[in-house]
């Protein structure tokens, strides 16, 4: 792994065009380092990208991905462990053809000298494949040649120990191993196959060993299942009926309890405008009669004052009826008067 968590290698044989290429990718000092080798001319195709590289090149294709990501989707095209991306190797001419097609244009005649130089080049494209669209990140590789016969020597040697360890002690030891982890494998795969076995015969036999005290039984249990099945049918009929009863009479408990509050809204507001009136009529009695209680005081002072007339008349019509009487003559008055 390198310090960015990234895979720090990764390689695998791809067949571009009836060709074996060995694609690899390598992540060192924070640069991307891609190789393509063929494998029966052995010549190689290698170039380095910056992280900045990177991100400019995603940028112009107009899906930028910075660098970990594009890494990414690079070791996954190579180890093929994901179906949205995918990789081809093509050359100057391969591009350009593609290009003109896709633009609808003649292709071009290029230099000699210039052709040869870009004939040299090999593109590896990773193409990154979504719902709706297909984006190309198109990576420069210069020919690097063949490969260095001191770097070939070093494999080979290094080659040569490895196959030697594997011929001594350990390599033995492995290989013993495999041999062991196969042995068991076998084992295994016959024991599979005789436990399928052994249930296909089991399974014959339950089919065949069916007699009738069986057959009674499965049939007495099926009717219980059924009636079963009919009381539960039944209960959830009584049961939905009287839910929907019981949501009948909730719906009319409710309704009846909007009416409830709307009249008890009316009654109170009439109860708070007549003691608003009570108010102003205690108010108004202290500065001067309402109607009301002036025209009752009036009526009641014509009573009055008729009661009053009427019973003034009676009594004059009573004087007037009764008369005092005379005096009488007194003899003894005249001498007393003229004396």
């Amino acid at each position: 792994m390198s310090s960015s968590g990234l895979p720090a290698r990764v390689a695998r044989t791809f067949v571009f065009r009836d060709n074996e290429y060995e694609v690899t990718s390598t992540v060192e000092d924070g640069q991307l380092i891609v190789q393509v080798e063929e494998k029966i001319t052995a010549d190689q195709w290698k170039n380095s990208f910056a992280p900045k590289h990177i991100e400019e090149l995603t940028r112009k294709t107009g899906n930028f991905k910075q660098f970990p990501v594009f890494v990414n989707m690079l070791h996954s095209a190579i180890l093929n462990s994901s179906d949205c991306v995918s990789l081809d190797l093509l050359t100057y001419t391969d591009l350009e053809t593609l290009r003109n097609q896709k633009l609808g244009l003649t292709p071009g005649i290029s230099p000699g000298r210039k052709s040869s130089q870009l004939e040299a080049k090999r593109y590896l494209i990773l193409t990154y494949t979504v719902e709706f669209d297909r984006i190309h990140y198109p990576l420069a590789l210069p020919y690097a040649g063949k490969p260095d016969p001191v770097v070939l020597q070093h494999i080979i040697r290094k080659l040569q120990t490895e196959l030697d360890r594997y011929k001594s002690g350990h390599g033995v030891k492995k290989y013993d191993d495999l041999v062991g982890i196969q042995q068991d494998y076998d084992a295994l795969l016959q024991e599979k196959e005789q436990l399928e076995e052994a249930f296909e015969e089991f399974k014959c036999q339950v089919v065949h060993s069916e007699d009738r005290k069986g057959t009674k039984e499965i049939r007495v249990l099926k009717k219980v299942i059924k009636n079963l099945e009919e009381e539960l049918l039944k209960e959830r009929s009584k049961h939905q009926r009287y839910a929907s009863k019981k949501n009948q009479e909730l719906r009319e408990l409710i309704q009846e309890l909007k009416e409830l509050r709307s009249s008890e809204r009316i009654l109170q507001a009439r109860v708070k405008s007549l003691t608003n009136e009570l108010a102003v009529l205690k108010r108004g009695r202290g500065l001067r009669p309402s109607p009301i209680t002036k025209f009752g005081s009036a009526e009641k002072t014509s009573q009055f004052s008729r009661k009053r007339s009427v019973s003034g008349e009676r009594k004059a019509t009573r004087q007037s009826n009764y008369r005092t009487p005379s005096p009488r003559f007194d003899p003894t008055a005249y001498p007393t008067t003229s004396a």
